[in-house]
């Protein structure tokens, strides 16, 4: 397989993750009743293997994800380069759509998500 096609399978698999990020929250609690418990380790689960990857590889205080690390190096760009971790698999979906969206205006949309699950984990959850 050529790194270009490597590359292509890395970038789409972040797609379910991405998927289940935000589409968990239009899953009504009556369809599923452990949905809001289960949406929130999963954020919490991805934003914590985040964290430890930036701070064991990378050496910073940040939320890298090794999958984009990963697309990153099969790109040709060396572990230490800025699109390691400035970077948003989002921002480049929604510009491949023809759509705009910033690496700083997806991490405030991140954000946000994770403030609304927080909020229904605390006080929704059953």
């Amino acid at each position: 397989m050529t790194q270009k096609l490597l590359s292509e399978i890395v970038f789409w698999i972040h797609l379910p993750i991405v998927l289940l990020w935000f589409g968990l929250f239009l899953v009504p609690a009556s369809v599923w009743s452990g949905r809001i418990a289960f949406h929130f380790w999963f954020i919490v689960t991805i934003l914590v293997l985040q964290f430890l990857w930036s701070v064991v590889v990378f050496r910073r205080v940040d939320i890298i994800c090794p999958l984009t690390t990963l697309l990153q190096y099969l790109r040709g760009y060396p572990q230490k380069d800025k699109r390691n971790y400035g970077h948003s698999f989002i921002a480049e979906l929604l510009k491949r759509l023809h759509l705009k969206m910033s690496f700083k205006a997806v991490n405030l949309l991140l954000l946000g998500t994770l403030v609304l699950i927080i909020i229904e984990y605390v006080w929704l959850r059953s």
